[in-house]
């Protein structure tokens, strides 16, 4: 498997080389759902669509309570869930309460071993052709 990229024109206007630039941007192709991970799972186990469906549910809204309690959700070989606030800075420590933040947030960190098979991890550019167009 590769990670699929396409290449983009982009405007740069800091640095010491500013101008028109081209770079190569991932391609992501449709969003995977939970429906397809669920029939994939079944099929690469003996466990049933529905039973992997349900689980996997189960699992979605077991995370949201946690982080939305605070805490951190690690899930082995994939990484973590890291529940953040963002705060308004105060001059005075008693200023500092419940008021003062602006919002919860949510980061993902990779596991170290994700993290690895990122380097191992192969690129191909993707073609865009699109049939019938005429130039």
């Amino acid at each position: 498997m590769a990670v699929e990229y396409i290449k983009v024109k982009r405007t740069i206007n800091v640095g010491d080389n500013p101008g028109e630039k081209f770079l190569a941007r991932i391609f992501r192709g449709q969003d995977v759902e939970m429906d397809q991970i669920a029939r994939d799972i079944a099929n690469s186990t003996t466990i049933s669509y529905p039973d992997v469906l349900g689980c996997l549910k189960a699992m979605e809204i077991q995370i949201s309570k946690y982080i939305l309690n605070g805490q951190s959700v690690k899930l082995g070989l994939l990484g973590s869930f890291i529940p953040t606030i963002h705060a308004k800075a105060q001059n005075v420590v008693d200023e500092v309460d419940a008021n003062t933040i602006k919002r919860l947030s949510c980061r993902f960190f990779p596991s170290k071993n994700l993290k690895s098979q990122f380097a191992k991890c192969s690129f191909k550019e993707k073609s865009l052709e699109i049939r019938g167009l005429v130039e």
